[in-house]
């Protein structure tokens, strides 16, 4: 069976990944719009929960991981650190008041704190948004990872003034806008990897592939070691459906940070495209394994993977699995119409 309908899946991935991120997944290195910092739901278990995800004020994810404390008035509490997407969860909860404090051990982010007031069976998810300290950047051993969120000590503030209303802009989903401002800012200061970066997420939204990898590549230019805007380029070459050269660029993004999911999704899925099947099965397992319950899209395309093996029964079954964890996820419908087919 041909399998053209994983490229058209590209497109509703990167949204996807973009919700969640997302959140969710995230690890889309881009600006996006943050949901309600208290989005409560309720089961009947009587104990709750708070999780949530830690960003930055940009909805760009934090760099490395997040110290997270969880107290009451009367008990210091528990502390655990935010996995690789900035997501974190304390389960098992009594109702009453509770205070979170995400900090940053690489000290570059101001700690910030959360009271919220968990009621009986209450699941509680909050986005957490950790800023930036003014400082400046200390500096880093050859071959370091650098991400687009790290500060720039030489950026204009007029510069940073239009890359702060861009973003906000971005946020509120005034994308047309948000890429006139990001302009602006890199007309005063042209080397402004974070800003190219993230215009080029704006293009990416607005379906202008060609002029999003042009600025994730000049960020990549800028820094070779910059993390997201090399996932983003993967990205954009995917839904350009250049799968060769996505590859290349995911590899690199890879080699940058082994553990982003995102990262060994796309790579996965571009390798689905050009038959490299052992590699992107590979790939889309390990996106699946290292990047949480978010991650069941790679389920899948898993499933696409088995059907150009001749694997339909493996296939069927990683259908049925996503369907089971998303049933209402992106994919579901198409999924449920593939189950049709393979059990007819």
């Amino acid at each position: 069976m041909k399998q053209a309908i994983l490229t058209k899946q590209a497109t509703l991935l990167r949204a996807c990944l973009i919700v969640i991120a997302i959140f969710g997944i995230a690890n889309l290195a881009h600006a996006q719009r943050t949901p309600p910092a208290n989005s409560p739901t309720f089961d009947s278990s009587g104990t709750g929960s708070i999780g949530g995800r830690v960003v930055l004020p940009s909805g760009q994810p934090v760099a490395g991981r997040v110290k997270i404390n969880l107290s009451t008035l009367n008990d210091p509490g528990v502390t655990l650190y935010t996995d690789t997407n900035g997501n974190f969860a304390f389960g098992n909860l009594r109702p009453g008041t509770y205070y979170i404090e995400a900090s940053s051990e690489s000290n570059t982010y101001e700690p910030t704190s959360e009271q919220v007031r968990l009621q009986r069976g209450m699941r509680l998810s909050l986005v957490i948004s950790l800023r930036e300290k003014e400082l400046v950047a200390k500096g880093k051993k050859p071959g370091a990872v650098v991400s687009v969120a790290e500060l720039d000590p030489n950026v204009p503030s007029a510069a940073k003034k239009e890359y702060d209303r861009a973003t906000g802009l971005a946020n509120s989903g005034k994308g047309e806008e948000a890429v006139e401002a990001y302009k602006k800012a890199l007309s005063i200061y042209p080397t402004y990897l974070v800003a190219h970066n993230d215009l080029g997420v704006q293009y990416l939204n607005l379906k202008k592939t060609a002029e999003a990898a042009d600025e994730f590549g000049a960020a990549i230019e800028i820094n070779p070691k910059a993390f997201n805007p090399r996932l983003n380029l993967g990205i954009a070459l995917v839904e350009q459906e250049r799968f060769l050269d996505a590859i290349e660029q995911l590899n690199q993004a890879v080699s940058i940070d082994s553990s982003a999911p995102s990262a060994r999704l796309y790579l996965g899925i571009a390798s689905a495209e050009t038959d490299e099947l052992e590699v992107a099965e590979r790939e889309l397992s390990l996106a699946l394994s290292s990047g949480g319950p978010e991650y069941v899209i790679a389920r899948y395309y898993l499933a696409h993977v088995h059907m150009k093996k001749g694997n339909r029964a493996q296939a069927v079954s990683e259908l049925k699995a996503y369907l089971e964890k998303s049933p209402e996820g992106v994919m579901a419908a198409r999924a449920r119409q593939l189950l049709e087919k393979l059990n007819d």
